[in-house]
């Protein structure tokens, strides 16, 4: 994988866009929750419902479209996911009171949902084990543009051309992944190893939440994007009504926290030919667990300066870089049945974890951390707790 040529570098390229949905639906759309918040004249926590939603449409679309892959392919439903996703966004650029932002934002994650189950499903149709997470190390390289870029894109079209923008940018994305996808992408299932049946994919689902060490350890990753998400809702209310930082600012340091996770997911990809998936991520959760502690500490005693808080952050969100990447090679060679709807399976949970988290660094008001602190810490606790669990579950026999 040293030399790759033209053709594999948009591929990865692509892949790492889609993997990024995300992301791409979430972190562009951050520097504006403060204006969006004052146009519609309401307060943090309701606005902040316009995540959750997303977050559930992102779970609930993966439902959907990873067993529908499973039978159809990968491209065709990457294709219609696509092409709703560039309506949807279009449709939230004239969104005029926060309900109705939210109701759009829901269907705008449940499209964007085919771009991250499908990629997903791709990587495991090409790749198994620690070459499975190799390459999720390189499309994470890829899909951490979105939230270094998106930030600091949000930020931009704010200053010209107000929030609504914002959307206008997503169709544009939307656009060129569809054009990508038609023309770069080939389908990775081949037609004999599709599952003739829609109902058996839909029922190879169901069948996989009764693999216990695929159950465990999927929620142990979805724990820890459970304080990712959280992060996520809190970071623009944090960085700039507590610290006081500009738009721009918090674009910046959100940015440094995306390379950081760029960086741990490479790690990742080269420790797992050493040291194992496993301690991969036992590392990375030990990391995570001293980080929420000091984030604790922080939030009770509210100290002027920023750095401690900022540094706390940044070792936290660096470490689901590393985590995910393991982690996610591990639920998938777990699995029991096809790509698609085990990778379904992982990404609702991850996202449903997302949408139960993030509302509730809300619930203290904009000017306190300690709900954001305590999620951190619990996130980690319960993942621990459940990737022990996972392992202790023997693998289960593949068809």
């Amino acid at each position: 994988m040293n030399k790759m040529s033209f053709d594999k570098i948009v591929y990865i390229f692509t892949l790492g866009v889609l993997t990024a949905f995300g992301p791409i639906c979430t972190d562009i759309y951050l520097p504006a929750l403060p204006a969006i918040t004052a146009d519609f004249q309401t307060d943090a926590s309701t606005i902040q419902l316009s995540l959750t939603s997303c977050f559930l449409g992102l779970a609930l679309g993966q439902i959907f479209v990873g067993p529908l892959s499973d039978t159809f392919g990968r491209k065709i439903p990457l294709l219609v996911s696509l092409v709703v996703f560039v309506i949807t966004s279009a449709l939230c650029a004239t969104a005029n009171d926060v309900m109705t932002m939210v109701f759009l934002r829901f269907f705008q994650g449940f499209s964007g949902a085919g771009g991250v189950v499908l990629s997903r499903s791709m990587a495991c149709d090409l790749f198994s084990g620690t070459e499975l997470t190799k390459f999720m190390a390189l499309i994470m390289t890829v899909n951490s543009l979105a939230p270094i870029l998106g930030p600091i894109l949000g930020s931009a079209v704010i200053v010209f051309f107000s929030w609504r923008g914002i959307f206008g940018a997503l169709v544009i994305v939307g656009l060129i992944l569809v054009l990508l996808s038609v023309f770069k992408i080939p389908d990775t299932l081949p037609k004999d190893k599709r599952e003739p049946k829609v109902v058996k994919s839909i029922t190879g689902m169901l069948k996989e939440l009764r693999n216990l060490r695929f159950l465990f350890i999927t929620l142990s990753m979805a724990f820890i994007m459970g304080g990712f998400f959280s992060y996520l809702a809190a970071s623009p209310f944090v960085v700039q009504n507590i610290y006081g930082f500009s738009a721009v600012g918090y674009s910046v340091i959100f940015a440094v926290n995306a390379v950081a996770i760029t960086l741990a997911a490479q790690l990742a990809g080269r420790l797992s030919t050493r040291i194992g998936d496993v301690k991969v991520v036992f590392l990375s959760l030990a990391v995570m667990f001293i980080s929420s502690i000091v984030m604790l500490v922080i939030a009770f005693i509210n100290p002027q300066t920023p750095v401690p808080a900022l540094a706390a952050i940044l070792f936290y969100v660096a470490m689901i870089g590393s985590s995910q990447t393991a982690g996610f090679g591990l639920a998938m060679g777990s699995r029991k049945g096809g790509a698609g709807a085990a990778s379904g399976i992982f990404g609702v949970l991850i996202f449903i974890f997302g949408a139960l988290f993030s509302p509730l660094v809300g619930i203290m008001g904009e000017m306190s951390m300690i709900p954001l602190a305590l999620n951190m810490f619990f996130a980690v606790v319960f993942s621990y707790i459940l990737f022990k669990l996972g392992l202790k579950k023997r693998l289960p026999f593949k068809k």
